[in-house]
């Protein structure tokens, strides 16, 4: 394992724990789990009504919109990573200053 797959593993897995942690801060209302699941039947609905052929290509677009929110939680997470230690750097540097 490189550097880049270990900084990939360890920012996987902070995430993970934040998203975890998201969710038993922030658990679903009531209101929020019924229409989560109601949409959730909706779409098993339409799935039904497709051919095949359009399921995987619905399949297809599902996943690359997730991949792609995937992607740019990623970005976020990394660039609040990094704004908290340029913060963090500039604060020390004030206080040497003083």
């Amino acid at each position: 394992m490189d550097e880049k797959d270990f900084l990939e593993l360890i920012i996987s897995e902070r995430m993970g724990m934040h998203h975890d942690a998201f969710k038993k801060e922030y658990p679903l209302t009531k209101e929020q789990a019924a229409e989560a699941e109601k949409a959730d039947q909706v779409h098993e609905m339409m799935f039904q009504q497709l051919s095949t052929e359009q399921r995987k290509m619905m399949e297809l677009c599902e996943d690359v919109a997730n991949s792609e929110a995937t992607r740019e939680n990623e970005y976020y997470y990394r660039a609040g990573f990094r704004d908290g230690i340029n913060l963090d750097r500039l604060v020390k540097q004030l206080r040497e200053e003083k």
